[in-house]
This record gives C-alpha cells, structure tokens and sequence, in this order.
C-alpha cells in the first residue's frame, strides 16, 4: 500500500477534517536528525515524493520520528494509517 504524506488527513480539536502537508516536515526532521544512512536516503526521497510505499521499514521510520518529534493530533493521524495497514496484512 502507498500513502501520500502531503494529504495527512488530521481531526481538529471541533472535530472538522483539514488535509495537511505532512511529507516536507517529516523529511526535514528526518534528514536533521538521523544518523541511519538508510533513514538520510528516505527523507531526501520523501523530500522529492510525498508518495511512500508502506513497507515495514518506512512504517517504522515514519512511527518513530512521528512518536519523536510531532505533536499528538499528528500521531493520531498516522497510528490510524500505519494501524490499518497492519489490519490488512
């Protein structure tokens, strides 16, 4: 499965629905803060394409500087897509 990390859907605190540009801040704090080549090589990547494969790898990275560096109606948005995916396998 893919995702498009520029179209985060996130619920706001009156419970209306906005899309939100995840991909750019994601893959600044990734290439700011990884010491993981592999990790440097996915936020240049995500940089260029917002659109990620949704592999255990990706989730991973994508969870854990999600948990790491974003606030909690992010987390929200991406424990919903990263969990249903998980579902599906």
């Amino acid at each position: 499965m893919t995702i498009d990390l520029s179209k985060l859907q996130i619920t706001m605190l009156d419970g209306k629905e906005i899309e939100y540009n995840f991909a750019k801040e994601l893959a600044q704090v990734i290439f700011q803060n990884t010491q993981d080549i592999g990790e440097h090589a996915f936020s240049l990547e995500l940089y260029k394409n917002p659109i990620v494969e949704l592999t255990e790898e990706n989730k991973k990275i994508i969870k854990d500087y999600t948990d790491r560096y974003f606030k909690a109606f992010v987390k929200v948005s991406i424990n919903k897509i990263i969990n249903n995916e998980n579902n599906k396998e």
